[in-house]
């Protein structure tokens, strides 16, 4: 449907009013009262259609590969972000100046995710976290979406997530940070935590269990306990709709990056 289906412009109101009417001089108080009613009632209807409209259908997946995230460079921001995402060395302190993606080298100074990356509860129903999400850096790189599960376990709960990797990701897919969620293609756990060759539990994917979790360190328990006990289940393919929304500053303040505003 158009944006102006179903709706009278303000000049075809006048105009259908006054035929239903007759002259608007003659036409009683409770008439007029009752067209402006209902021009309202379908002009707020249209508003609230054209909204639910501009959601996107998506899925979910989980990751934690300990990698530096795509994000942590200058180069792969997207337009008008001021960043970059900030990378941490092995005990999650600040990266050295120019250390080395600890996914792509095995020596010297090197740069891994952050443990804060983990999901932050709200409340029973919203969290805040972070994601990978397309497959083109520059085209997300810290930028913020609001979903709701459509489907799964956490069907009707939300979350705000800021985007902070990207690559082997489609368009649609947001990849959320949770320990133990599988360190997918690359793995930069093992050199940092000592996580089993193939990450904890699958690959892809990474623990099936709630009670899997305490094989991770006690620093990342809580992240991999808020995919089972918070949103319910293993999140992986859970259908979504989204769209982009402006950055909280709970998110920017732990990343380091704040995208263009919207």
């Amino acid at each position: 449907m158009s944006r102006s289906s179903g709706v009278l412009a303000p000049c075809a109101y006048k105009t259908a009013t006054s035929s239903l009417l007759g002259n608007q001089e003659t036409a009683s108080p409770d008439h007029s009262a009752m067209f402006r009613q209902i021009f309202i009632g379908v002009l707020t209807t249209l508003v609230a259609a054209t909204a639910v409209a501009a959601q996107t259908a998506g899925t979910t997946t989980t990751t934690w590969d300990c990698c530096e995230p795509a994000c942590g460079y200058t180069s792969n921001l997207s337009p008008g972000a001021r960043g970059p995402v900030q990378s941490c060395s092995k005990n999650n302190g600040p990266a050295a100046s120019g250390a080395q993606n600890a996914c792509f080298a095995s020596s010297g100074n090197l740069a891994f995710s952050c443990d804060k990356y983990q999901p932050i509860v709200v409340n029973s129903t919203f969290a805040y976290g972070f994601a990978g999400h397309g497959n083109t850096a520059t085209a997300t790189c810290c930028k913020c979406y609001q979903f709701t599960w459509t489907s799964g376990a956490g069907k009707g709960k939300s979350m705000i997530v800021q985007a902070i990797n990207a690559g082997g990701i489609t368009d649609t897919d947001f990849d959320i940070y949770t320990p133990g969620g599988g360190v997918g293609d690359f793995n930069a756990c093992t050199a940092q935590y000592g996580a089993p060759s193939g990450g904890w539990g699958r690959q892809y994917g990474g623990v099936t269990s709630d009670s899997q979790c305490s094989q991770l360190p006690s620093n990342l328990q809580a992240g991999c306990h808020w995919r089972w006990q918070w949103a319910g289940g293993d999140v992986n393919e859970w259908q979504i709709t989204y769209k982009q929304v402006n950055c909280p500053s709970q998110l920017t303040s732990l990343s380091g990056c704040t995208p263009a505003a919207i």
